[in-house]
């Protein structure tokens, strides 16, 4: 084996030709040494350079350790303050970014002169983080708002994908709400004995973010929104959520309950008043497909097949309007996954504990087809849609899925997808 001292010396003439950043440090280069470890000496920095692929791997986990110290050491550790993020000059975001993304991936995003280097960008993770900062277009943030979105859907496939919608306040598009949907819910013949918060909307964040006050000194009409909720027209179970952000939803599954638990029912109003006072993208990793969104209260019957599990979801990741692998949810861990052909595939996707060998259905074959028809503008989409009753009901758009610091795909899936994406 080759010494490490050699290798070092290398590193270390490279390292200040190249950015941080980038490492993008030779491939062949370990694998060569190590068979051939009397060439080590007669190889220049200038042949070093053209050889791209080991020497990465070799030095990935050290690389990867220097380079998180670095941002640790110029902007300190988060959580960050929800004002401070979202005062921060535009010029700043990559910075911060690069801090958030390395801490939940472990990944590197690679910066040049203090913005993301699209070139350097390979993974299906790192160019979404390019796509939160630059690549988001009026239709993108249009088709992320719960509202408005429903537009974009009843014009590419009609209105009968779409869940019904109970209340919408305000309602300045004058969106028709369904006003019986009572059967939605009680035709399931299962009764409820109290009233279920979305778990994953209670974490360290709520009280912050409903004890935050507003500073921007305009006046604060959402504060009056959830007092307009006309709760004597709303059946006695449904899902209340905000139209601008991700999982700010809860789940009512006994209104009268809820309505008589006054200390719950001032905290859902308080948190829910709070999320319409925020900007969702500087909580979620500056996803500024979110940004400018007109907040909005939606209310929607709860639509669930059988209440002791969470409803069936299809998730078709497409790329350039071409649906290249689907993933049915079950419940909660436990999944299907599809591949373009929709053959069952059970490596490259960590997501779940238990992977379901089934084959695909009709609905499978019908949500991928309807998931063309919505993707046709953009360069990737998640389309998400709900089963209910034997019919796939259109959930959302989703065009950064976990905000791009995705863990549950592996190293050659991450690289995969990411060719897939041309930014």
């Amino acid at each position: 084996m080759f010494g490490i001292k050699n290798i070092l010396k290398i590193f270390q003439d490279e390292i200040g030709n190249l950015p941080w950043s980038g490492f993008s440090l030779v491939r062949r280069g370990a694998e060569h040494f190590s068979k051939h470890p009397g060439t080590i000496k007669q190889r220049s920095c200038r042949n070093v350079k053209k050889m791209t692929s080991a020497l990465w791997s070799f030095f990935e986990s050290g690389v990867q350790n220097f380079c998180g110290r670095i941002i640790q050491d110029n902007i300190g550790d988060p959580p960050w303050d929800y004002y401070f993020l979202q005062n921060l000059p535009e010029s700043e975001y990559p910075k911060y970014l690069a801090k958030l993304f390395y801490l939940n991936t472990g990944e590197i995003l690679p910066l040049r002169n203090g913005v993301i280097d699209k070139r350097r960008c390979k993974t299906f993770n790192q160019k979404i983080q390019w796509i939160k900062l630059y690549g988001v277009t009026d239709l993108m943030r249009d088709c992320t708002d719960k509202v408005k979105v429903r537009d974009y859907v009843k014009e590419k496939i009609g209105e009968e994908y779409l869940k019904p919608v109970l209340q919408i306040i305000p309602n300045e598009s004058h969106e028709t709400v369904c006003c019986h949907c009572e059967q939605v819910n009680d035709n399931l013949g299962l009764a409820w004995q109290s009233t279920d918060i979305c778990q994953d909307t209670l974490d360290c964040r709520v009280a912050q973010i409903a004890a935050a006050p507003r500073n921007d000194g305009e006046p604060n009409a959402v504060s009056a929104y959830f007092d307009q909720i006309d709760f004597d027209k709303l059946p006695n179970r449904f899902v209340i959520k905000t139209n601008h952000g991700c999982k700010w939803q809860y789940i009512i599954k006994d209104k009268k309950e809820f309505l008589q638990n006054k200390q719950l029912f001032e905290f859902i109003k308080k948190n829910m008043t709070g999320w319409l006072e925020q900007d969702y993208c500087f909580w979620g990793g500056f996803e500024l497909n979110y940004r400018g969104i007109k907040p909005k209260i939606l209310i929607e019957p709860l639509m669930r097949n059988n209440f002791n599990k969470n409803a069936e979801e299809i998730h078709v990741f497409c790329f350039n309007a071409k649906p290249r692998f689907t993933v049915k949810i079950h419940d909660e861990n436990v999944i299907t996954v599809y591949d373009e052909e929709l053959n069952y595939i059970d490596d490259y996707f960590s997501m779940g504990d238990i992977k379901v060998l089934q084959k695909a259905d009709e609905i499978i074959h019908k949500t991928r087809d309807l998931s063309v028809k919505l993707s046709g503008a953009f360069k990737f989409v998640r389309v998400d849609w709900l089963i209910y009753q034997n019919k796939p009901y259109f959930s959302e758009l989703t065009f950064t899925p976990n905000s791009g610091f995705n863990k549950y795909f592996n190293k050659k899936f991450n690289y995969k997808l990411g060719e897939l994406i041309n930014i």
